[in-house]
C-alpha cells in the first residue's frame, strides 16, 4: 500500500510540476510577445489556464511528500522519491541544454550568413523563447536541486538513492557523448565536402557541429570526471550499471566503426575496380561514413580501454575472466556473422560469372565485387583476433581452461550460432530440394541453374561452419567430461542418516544422476562417529533432524569436520524450514545433488529465487516479444537464401 501511495502521489506531482512550468514559459512568452499589451489573448489565456490547473494539484500532492519525508526515515529514503528528485532535474536541466544549444546554434549561423532553416534545434524559434525557457527551467530545477541537497544533508537508508544518482549521472553521460560524437561527425563532414561551392550545406554542418562541441564537449568533461571520481566508493566500483555502460558504449564504438568502414573500404575498391575517381566527389561520397568511423573509433578508443582497465582491475579472477570473454564472444559473433555474409556475397559472385548473369563491364560487377570483399576484410580479421583466443583459453587442460569451457557465455556463443546455422542448413536444403522437385515436375524456374548454385554454394557453406562449431562443442565436452570426472573422484561424499532408506535412497540416486564419478559413503549414526577414512570426505549431507538432535558421539564429531555440510529439510514436528518446509524429498535430494556438484567443481551456489508474479509477468512479455523478433529474423534469412 505503501509503494502504490508514492507512485500515486510523486507521479502526480511530477505531471502537474511540467504543466505548471509549461505554464509558466507560456505566460512570460505572451508577455514578451509583442503582439499587445500582455500578449496574444490564446497564448495568455493558455499559460494561466496551466498554472490555475497545476499549482493546486502540485501542492496537494508535493507538501504531503515533503512532511512525510520530514517525519519517516524509509519515506525521505524511498526509491520512488528519488526517482522523483533526479526525474524532476533531467527534466528541467536536458531542456536548458537543449535551449543554450539552440541559441548557439542559431548565432553560428547568422556569422556565417546562413539561413537559420538550417539549425539542427530551435531553427523557428528566437533568442527570446530561449531565454524564456532557460530561466523557467533554471528556477524549478534550482528548487529541486535545493530539496536533493536537503535529502542528502543526512545521507539516506538504502541503496535507493545512490543507484539513481549513479543512473541519472549515466544518462548525463550518455546524453553529453552523443552531442560530442554529433559535433565531430559535422565538423568532419564540412572538412571533406569542403570542395563544394554550391550551397550551404558544408557551412551548415560546420556551424552545427562548432554548437554542439561548444555545449557538449565541456560538459561532458565535467559529468564524465564526477562519474570517474565516485569510483572512489566499493559500491560504484562494483556497479552492475556502469559495467552494461561500457560494455555498451564498446560496442556501439565497434559496431560504428567496422560499419562505416566497410563503407569507405567499398569505396576504395570500386575506384580500384576502374570506377571514376574524382576526389572532390569521392570525399563527399565517403564523408557521412569516414565522418561517423572518426567519431565513433575515439568512442570505441576510449571506453574501449576503460572498460579494459575495468576488468584487469576485477580483483576476482573467475569474474574478471568472464568479463573479458563477454566482451570477445560478442565481437566474435558480429566478426563471423560478417565474414559469413562476405564470403557468401563472394561465391554468389564467382558463380554469376560463368553463367554470363553480367559482364565484366557492368558497374553491377564493381559493386558486388567491392562489397564481398569489403564485407570480408572486415570481418575476417575481427573474428579471428576475438575468436582465436576464445579457442586457445578453452583448449587448456587446467583450471583455467576448464572455467572457460564451462562458461555461459561461450555456450551461449556455440548453440547461438550453431541455432543460426541449423536454420540456415533447413531454409538452404528445403529451397534447393524445392527447385529440384518443381523442375522434375515439369514446371522448372527461368532461372533453375543460378539459383540451384546459389542454394548449393549456401548449403555448403552453413554445413561447413555448423560442423566446425559442432567439432568445437564436441571437443568442450570431452575435455570438460574428463576434467569434471577428475574433480569429481577427488571429493568424496558422506550421506549421515539414522537407518538405510527414502532418504538415503533418494540422495545417492540424486547423486549418480548429478555426478557419477563422486564417491558417496553412508554412515548410520547407530554405528557411532564416522571413522579416521569417513573424516575425510570434503562435504557431509545430513537430515534436518539429525542437524538439530544429533547423538553425543556425533555432536562432537560435527565439532571438529572441516568439510562442507549440506542439511536437508526433512519433516519435524514444530520445526519449519524457510525454503524447505513441505518440498518432496525427491525434489529436495536433487536440490542437494546439484548444491554437491557446484561445491566439488568448486562454482559458486545458486542463489534461492523467489518466482514472483512480475517475474512470471516479464517471462511472458519476454517471450511474446521475442517469438514474433525470431520469426522476423528467420523470414529475413528465407528471403536473403531465396533471392
Amino acid at each position: 500500500m505503501q509503494t502504490i501511495r508514492r507512485l500515486y502521489q510523486y507521479l502526480v506531482a511530477f505531471i502537474s510540476l511540467e504543466v505548471v512550468l509549461w505554464g509558466l514559459i507560456e505566460l512570460a512568452r505572451s508577455a514578451f510577445s509583442g503582439e499587445t499589451i500582455g500578449g496574444g489573448a490564446s497564448q495568455l489565456a493558455g499559460g494561466l489556464s496551466l498554472i490555475f490547473v497545476g499549482v493546486p494539484v502540485f501542492l496537494l500532492h508535493w507538501i504531503p511528500a515533503q512532511r512525510s519525508a520530514a517525519k519517516d526515515e524509509e519515506e525521505r529514503s524511498s526509491r520512488i522519491r528519488a526517482i522523483f528528485l533526479y526525474g524532476a532535474l533531467l527534466a528541467t536541466l536536458i531542456p536548458i541544454a537543449q535551449n543554450v544549444l539552440a541559441l548557439i546554434n542559431r548565432l553560428w549561423l547568422q556569422l556565417f550568413q546562413l539561413p537559420l532553416r538550417h539549425a539542427i534545434l530551435g531553427g523557428s524559434q528566437d533568442w527570446i523563447d530561449n531565454l524564456i525557457a532557460i530561466v523557467m527551467n533554471g528556477l524549478i530545477a534550482g528548487y529541486i536541486f535545493y530539496v536533493s541537497r536537503e535529502n542528502w544533508a543526512e545521507p539516506p537508508t538504502g541503496d535507493a538513492f545512490s543507484e539513481t544518482r549513479r543512473l541519472y549521472r549515466y544518462i548525463w553521460a550518455l546524453y553529453l557523448l552523443a552531442m560530442l560524437v554529433g559535433g565531430v561527425t559535422q565538423v568532419v563532414q564540412y572538412i571533406l565536402t569542403i570542395g563544394e561551392t554550391l550551397g550551404s550545406g558544408p557551412q551548415a554542418r560546420l556551424a552545427n557541429g562548432l554548437a554542439l562541441l561548444i555545449i557538449g564537449a565541456p560538459l561532458w568533461v565535467v559529468v564524465w570526471r564526477r562519474v570517474q571520481a565516485s569510483l572512489e566508493q566499493p559500491d560504484e566500483q562494483r556497479s552492475i550499471l556502469r559495467l552494461v555502460i561500457l560494455y555498451f558504449l564498446s560496442l556501439i564504438g565497434v559496431g560504428g566503426v567496422l560499419i562505416p568502414a566497410g563503407i569507405v573500404l567499398d569505396a576504395i575498391l570500386r575506384a580500384l575496380l576502374g570506377a571514376g575517381f574524382n576526389l572532390p566527389d569521392f570525399l563527399n561520397d565517403i564523408s557521412i561514413p569516414l565522418s561517423t568511423l572518426i567519431a565513433l573509433g575515439g568512442v570505441w578508443f576510449y571506453y574501449g580501454r576503460t572498460l579494459s582497465a575495468e576488468i584487469a582491475l576485477s580483483p576476482e579472477s573467475p569474474r574478471r575472466s568472464g568479463l573479458r570473454r563477454a566482451y570477445f564472444y560478442i565481437l566474435a559473433f558480429f566478426g563471423l556473422a560478417a565474414f559469413i555474409m562476405g564470403l557468401h556475397m563472394l561465391l554468389g559472385f564467382l558463380i554469376d560469372i560463368p553463367l554470363g548473369t553480367f559482364t565484366s563491364g557492368d558497374e553491377m560487377l564493381r559493386n558486388r565485387l567491392s562489397a564481398a570483399l569489403a564485407t570480408l576484410i572486415v570481418g575476417l580479421p575481427l573474428w579471428l583476433q576475438t575468436w582465436r583466443p576464445m579457442v586457445k583459453e578453452a583448449s587448456q587442460e587446467d583450471e583455467t581452461g576448464d572455467h572457460a569451457r564451462r562458461s555461459l557465455i561461450r555456450k551461449i556463443y556455440l548453440y547461438l550460432v550453431l541455432f543460426s546455422f541449423v536454420i540456415g542448413v533447413m531454409i538452404a536444403a528445403g529451397g534447393l530440394i524445392f527447385e529440384l522437385l518443381k523442375a522434375l515436375l515439369g514446371d522448372p524456374s527461368t532461372d533453375l541453374l543460378r539459383k540451384s548454385l546459389m542454394l548449393l554454394e549456401m548449403l555448403t557453406l552453413f554445413s561447413l561452419v555448423l560442423a566446425y562449431h559442432w567439432n568445437a562443442l564436441r571437443i568442450d565436452s570431452r575435455l570438460a567430461e574428463r576434467s569434471l570426472a577428475e574433480l569429481h573422484g577427488a571429493f568424496p561424499v558422506l550421506v549421515l542418516a539414522t537407518e538405510i532408506g527414502d532418504f538415503t535412497e533418494s540422495i545417492i540416486n540424486a547423486l549418480q544422476r548429478e555426478a557419477e564419478s563422486l564417491p558417496v559413503a553412508v554412515h548410520l549414526t547407530e554405528n557411532g562417529a564416522p571413522n579416521g577414512t569417513l573424516s575425510e570426505a570434503k562435504a557431509l549431507i545430513l537430515p534436518s533432524d539429525l542437524s538439530v538432535a544429533p547423538p553425543e558421539a556425533v555432536r562432537l564429531w560435527l565439532g571438529d569436520f572441516d568439510g562442507e555440510s549440506v542439511v536437508v529439510p526433512t519433516p519435524m514436528e514444530h520445526w519449519h524450514w524457510v525454503f524447505g518446509s513441505g518440498r518432496e524429498l525427491s525434489k529436495a535430494a536433487r536440490q542437494t545433488a546439484k548444491i554437491i556438484r557446484h561445491l566439488a567443481e568448486g562454482e559458486e551456489l545458486p542463489q534461492p529465487r523467489d518466482a514472483s508474479t512480475w517475474r512470471i509477468v516479464l517471462y511472458v512479455l519476454a517471450g511474446m516479444l521475442g517469438l514474433p523478433l525470431l520469426l522476423s529474423l528467420i523470414g529475413m534469412l528465407l528471403s536473403f537464401v531465396l533471392d
